[in-house]
């Protein structure tokens, strides 16, 4: 059976799936960062993790600083509101590192 894919924003985590990613990056997820476009050409960027059942890549907030690099923009104490699961289908592929 093919495992669900799913992209899923930081803070509509629950809690169970927080604690995970925490165990997965102890030290933290900077390093393990993949960064993807949008359909408008606009980058994000997400960090993979597994459950026995689901790929997530998790949706990391970021901003620009002034030297044009990206900073991480992380609240971990975050309960997210509404889900805004996507389901990617084929279209995911967890191989990609760009």
């Amino acid at each position: 059976m093919e495992k669900k894919r799913v992209i899923k924003s930081l803070e509509n985590l629950d809690s169970d799936l927080k604690t995970l990613l925490k165990k997965r990056y102890p030290d933290g997820f900077e390093n393990s960062l993949m960064r993807l476009t949008n359909a408008k050409n606009e980058p994000f960027f997400v960090v993979p993790l597994e459950t026995s059942d689901t790929m997530y890549l998790v949706k990391i907030a970021v901003t620009r600083n002034s030297e044009g690099e990206y900073d991480l923009d992380v609240d971990d104490d975050t309960d997210g509101g509404d889900d805004d699961d996507l389901d990617v289908g084929d279209e995911f592929d967890p191989d990609f590192e760009g």
